[in-house]
C-alpha cells in the first residue's frame, strides 16, 4: 500500500433527514499524521459528516475508505474496531460507571483460565491510570464519572481514544469545556499522536486554534465542501469569509458609566470550601467580564448570585439595596436573570417546542389560571425569534433540531423576554460558530445598551477581552484582580489565573 495514500477518505457522501439534504456530495482526505480542520458555521453539515464517518449515522449514497478499502461503517462498534475514535463535544461517559470502567467501555481486559473469562480490574486500573500520566492531568480513576466536572469528563473522553491507539482520531470541539492549560495538554498529546502515524480531523470555531494545531482546511457551508486549503495560505479574517459567505465585523463598544450607584454590588461573598471574600461591583449599561481557569469557581459565583447553591456570608446590593438571594425564585423577584453554562443539562428542553421553551420562566405573561394562552405563548415567540433571529421553521420546532447557536439564542430569548435588569452569562457562545458568536455578541450588547448590568464568565479570553468594559479574575475560589477592558491583554488575565502575580493594580472602573 502507498504509503502517501489517505488512511480515511470520504467519497461523494449524501445524507438527508425528512427530505432536507444536508449533506450535499462531500468529499475528505485523512492522512497519517496530519491534522485537517473542518470548520463551517452551525447547520453547515460538519457534525453529520462526523456522524457517518462515526458509524452514527448511514450515508444515503457515497462511501467510506479506510487505509484505501470501501468499508460499512454501521455502528460506532465498527468504527472502534477500525480505530476511529471521536471526541464529541459534550461527554457521553456512563455515569455510574469508574473512570477506568468508561475508558475501555467494550474492550475491558480480561484474565481467561479455560473457558471461564472475568475482568482484570488491576490490569484496567493500571493502564487507565498510566492514560492519565501521559496526559499530565491528576484524576482518580476508580471515581464515578458523574462526579467529575465537565472539563475533567472531556478528558476522559480524550483518553478513551488514546488507549485504544485510534488510527484516527476525530475532534468535534474538544476544547469547549478545557482551560487554556489543558488545551496545550490535549494539542500536545495529540500532536504526539500525529508523530506515531495518527490522522485527525479536527472540528472547532475557535479559529486561532485551527492554525495553531493544523496544516490544512475544509471549509463547508450549507452541505457543501466550499474548499480545501492549506492554512499556511489563509488568514483569519479570509477563513470567516469562507465559512459564513459574508464579511463578519465585530467591534468594541465604547461604555462610558452614568451615575455613581452600581447596579448589582457584591461585598463579602463566601461559600466554605468554595470561594472567599468575593467583591465587585457592575453599573448600568456595563459588561463584566469574569476570568480565570478551570476549577477558578467561577460558576459557583455565578449560582450563588442566582440563588441555585447560595452564598453563606456576603451582602447583595442591587440599586444600593441589600437583597437576600436564598433561592432562584428571590434571584428573579428581584429582576437578575442567568444564563448557564450547559445549555443542554440546564438551558432548555430539547425535545420541547421554541415557544414552550421561551413560555417556561414567563408564565406570568403567558398564564392564566394555570392554563397557556397559545395566542400570548405564539407573540413572544414570534418577538423573541425577530428580536434574536432565532432560525427555525416555526415556533413549534423543538429546540434540538435546530443549530447550537439558534439553541442557544433560544436560551437568552427565556431571559431576554423578562427584561431582566442584571444578566449572568455563563460561556455564552460554548459551542457556536463564528457567525452565532457575532450574532450573540449584539444580543449582549445591545442589553447593555438597554441598561442592563450583564457579568459575562467565559474561557475564551479574546471573547473576554471583546465583550467586557472591566475584567476580574478569579483562581482558586478568590478574586485575584481587576483589569481595565481596554487596556487588558491574555497575558496579563493568564498572570492572574495562575498566581504568577498576587495581585492587579486596578485600572479602573472600582
Amino acid at each position: 500500500m502507498n504509503k502517501d495514500a489517505p488512511v480515511l477518505e470520504v467519497r461523494k457522501l449524501v445524507k438527508s433527514f425528512s427530505g432536507v439534504t444536508v449533506v450535499k456530495g462531500v468529499d475528505l482526505r485523512l492522512s497519517r499524521g496530519a491534522a485537517v480542520a473542518l470548520v463551517g458555521e452551525n447547520g453547515a453539515g460538519k457534525s453529520t459528516v462526523i456522524k457517518m464517518i462515526a458509524g452514527v449515522h448511514q450515508p444515503d449514497s457515497g462511501e467510506i475508505l479506510f487505509q484505501g478499502h470501501a468499508v460499512q461503517v454501521s455502528s460506532p462498534h465498527d468504527a472502534h474496531q477500525l480505530g476511529i475514535f471521536t471526541v464529541h463535544q459534550e461527554p457521553s461517559l456512563m455515569p455510574e460507571l469508574t473512570v477506568a470502567e468508561n475508558v475501555f467501555m467494550g474492550f475491558h481486559p480480561h484474565r481467561k483460565i479455560g473457558p471461564i473469562r472475568w475482568l482484570n480490574r488491576r490490569e484496567m486500573y493500571d493502564r487507565a491510570m498510566s492514560v492519565f500520566e501521559r496526559l499530565n492531568i491528576p484524576i482518580d480513576v476508580r471515581r464515578r464519572a458523574q462526579d467529575l466536572p465537565i472539563a475533567q469528563q472531556q478528558m476522559v473522553e480524550i483518553a478513551k481514544a488514546l488507549v485504544h491507539e485510534a488510527q484516527v482520531l476525530i475532534l468535534d470541539e474538544p476544547t469547549a469545556t478545557l482551560s487554556q492549560r489543558e488545551t496545550q495538554t490535549l494539542f500536545r498529546v495529540t500532536r504526539e499522536l500525529m508523530q506515531q502515524g495518527t490522522a485527525v480531523l479536527f472540528v472547532s470555531h475557535r479559529l486561532h486554534e485551527i492554525f495553531e494545531l493544523c496544516s490544512e482546511v475544509s471549509v463547508m457551508r450549507d452541505g457543501i465542501l466550499v474548499g480545501h486549503y492549506k492554512t499556511d495560505d489563509l488568514t483569519p479574517d479570509r477563513l470567516v469569509n469562507l465559512m459564513v459567505g459574508r464579511e463578519i465585523q465585530i467591534q468594541r463598544r465604547i461604555y462610558t458609566r452614568t451615575g455613581d450607584v452600581p447596579k448589582l454590588e457584591v461585598k463579602g461573598l463566601s461559600k466554605q470550601g468554595v470561594f472567599h471574600d468575593i467583591h465587585f461591583r457592575v453599573f448600568p449599561g456595563e459588561i463584566v467580564g469574569l476570568a480565570g481557569l478551570v476549577g477558578s469557581r467561577r460558576t459557583d459565583v455565578a449560582e450563588a448570585l442566582f440563588g441555585i447553591r447560595p452564598a453563606d456570608v456576603g451582602d447583595i446590593r442591587i440599586d444600593g439595596r441589600s437583597i437576600s438571594v436564598k433561592s432562584v425564585q428571590d434571584a428573579l423577584k428581584n429582576g437578575l436573570a442567568y444564563v448557564p453554562e450547559d445549555r443542554h443539562k440546564h438551558g432548555v428542553a430539547l425535545t420541547m417546542s421554541i415557544a414552550w421553551n421561551l413560555a417556561v420562566p414567563n408564565r406570568a405573561a403567558i398564564y392564566k389560571y394555570g392554563v397557556a394562552r397559545k395566542s400570548a405563548e405564539g407573540r413572544l415567540a414570534d418577538r423573541m425569534k425577530s428580536q434574536l433571529q432565532i432560525k427555525s421553521r416555526s415556533p413549534e420546532q423543538p429546540v434540538g433540531e435546530l443549530s447550537g447557536g439558534n439553541q442557544q439564542k433560544v436560551v437568552f430569548g427565556k431571559w431576554v423576554a423578562r427584561e431582566p435588569s442584571i444578566i449572568v452569562l455563563d460561556e455564552p457562545t460554548r459551542g457556536v460558530d463564528v457567525g452565532a458568536k457575532s450574532e450573540i455578541y449584539r444580543v449582549i450588547f445591545n442589553l447593555a445598551e438597554s441598561g442592563v448590568a450583564v457579568l459575562v464568565i467565559s474561557s475564551d479570553l479574546p471573547e473576554i477581552l471583546t465583550l467586557s468594559d472591566r475584567i476580574l479574575v478569579m483562581r482558586e475560589g478568590m478574586l485575584m484582580g481587576e483589569l481595565d477592558g481596554a487596556d487588558a491583554s491574555e497575558e496579563a488575565i493568564m498572570r492572574l489565573a495562575t498566581g504568577m502575580v498576587e495581585s492587579a493594580e486596578r485600572l479602573g472602573g472600582g
